[in-house]
């Protein structure tokens, strides 16, 4: 019976070795499995990290372009309504005076009148152009001393002022004003990152 048991203990001990030694390799495999998937997991992110860089990067050099580009659509848009808006109120009122001034009028109709029976071409000019942009400049300036409001600029309700401030004009606005008009430049996308 000791044999039988001497034998069976012998087979256990050598079964729990094995056992020992099979749960040992499991664990070392499963270990370096482990490792494997950390360290690609790691990389991965690495990866799309450095990749959520770069277009950031992109992105923010993309819209700071765009914003630079809407600067200057937006400043453009507002001058080019400033000298339309001078220009329309300093024709109409400088029309208005001169058709309303009959001795002018019938004095330049015949000139016209005869310098083209005389030519067979109609010329229309003036004797001293120095003197006319002097005379534009000083109703125009006459025009901005009294402020300017600007109503809208390319369909877009503002509501700015331009108005004389230390020898110079300046245009007028309030926050909100500038937002809704600047918006009305910008993306959907960039709209939405900024505001």
């Amino acid at each position: 019976m000791d044999k039988i048991q001497e034998l069976t203990s012998k087979l256990y001990a050598e079964g729990v070795e094995k056992g020992k030694e099979e749960a040992e390799r499991i664990i070392a495999e499963a270990r370096a499995q482990e490792k494997q998937i950390v360290d690609a997991a790691r990389a991965k992110a690495e990866e799309m990290l450095s990749s959520a860089q770069k277009e950031s990067a992109e992105l923010k050099k993309n819209s700071e372009a765009e914003l630079k580009l809407y600067a200057v659509q937006s400043s453009e848009a507002l001058k080019t309504e400033i000298i339309n808006l001078v220009t329309d109120k300093l024709s109409t009122t400088q029309v208005k005076a001169a058709v309303e001034e009959r001795s002018f009028m019938q004095q330049l109709n015949l000139e016209l009148v005869q310098n083209w029976s005389k030519n067979d071409t109609l010329t229309v000019g003036v004797e001293n152009p120095e003197a006319l942009k002097s005379f534009i400049a000083s109703q125009a300036k006459g025009l901005l001393d009294k402020g300017l409001k600007i109503e809208s600029v390319n369909g877009i309700k503002t509501g700015f002022i331009l108005s004389p401030e230390d020898g110079s004009y300046k245009i007028k606005f309030g926050e909100e004003e500038f937002v809704n008009y600047f918006k009305e430049f910008l993306r959907p996308q960039i709209q939405q990152l900024l505001f």
